[in-house]
């Protein structure tokens, strides 16, 4: 501890902040355990009638008799959307916590390990896991942004102050001729 308080090239002393063990667990099972616990136990309760949708469902009184196979209707059209909508938003959930819990885990762990060890982790990579965990928070309007239009196109009125451009057009009609163009696969009108 002396040792990493104490810097002899630069003559100074700077604050380290070391925690016992109960406190190291505690710390890291109320801030990052728990909620990843909820998350996946949320994502498992999301992802199981997602993946009920994704059976071919068969309609017990249209089944044939013979040698022939059981008739299974087409989804209708409203189906099919909810479907590819539900399949997106299950797909933006997994990367959105994956990448929240790839940012995170590796300061957690060392966040209960090190007091265990006799905090040996090096300072350095302590600091570079912290660094990881607040990127997470960078990431996630990039993330957002790429995975939902939505939030792109709010994103894009925010980061251009408002701007008519990327607002969606009125349902009551067009006052103002418009045209419209492509920014990552999403369509926004120009006015």
């Amino acid at each position: 501890i002396q040792q990493r308080q104490f810097n002899k090239a630069s003559n100074s002393t700077y604050c380290i902040f070391m925690v016992n063990k109960p406190y190291a667990i505690t710390c890291s099972v109320v801030a990052f355990y728990i909620p990843f616990l909820l998350m996946v136990l949320a994502y498992h309760r999301i992802y199981e009638p997602w993946r009920g949708l994704q059976e071919p469902q068969q309609h017990p009184q249209e089944t044939h008799q013979g040698p022939q196979e059981p008739r299974q209707h087409a989804p209708d059209q409203h189906s099919s959307h909810r479907m590819k909508t539900e399949t997106k938003a299950a797909k933006t959930l997994c990367i959105i916590m994956g990448c929240f819990c790839l940012c995170w885990a590796p300061f957690f762990v060392t966040n209960i390990v090190d007091p265990f060890i006799n905090y040996t982790v090096p300072g350095k990579l302590w600091t570079a896991f912290l660094w990881l965990g607040y990127i997470n928070s960078g990431l996630n309007p990039f993330l957002y942004a790429f995975l939902n239009k939505a939030f792109r196109r709010a994103f894009l009125i925010i980061l251009c102050c408002g701007d008519e451009r990327y607002r969606r057009p009125s349902i009551l009609g067009q006052t103002v001729p418009c045209s419209t163009t492509t920014i990552n696969g999403s369509t926004h009108v120009l006015r």
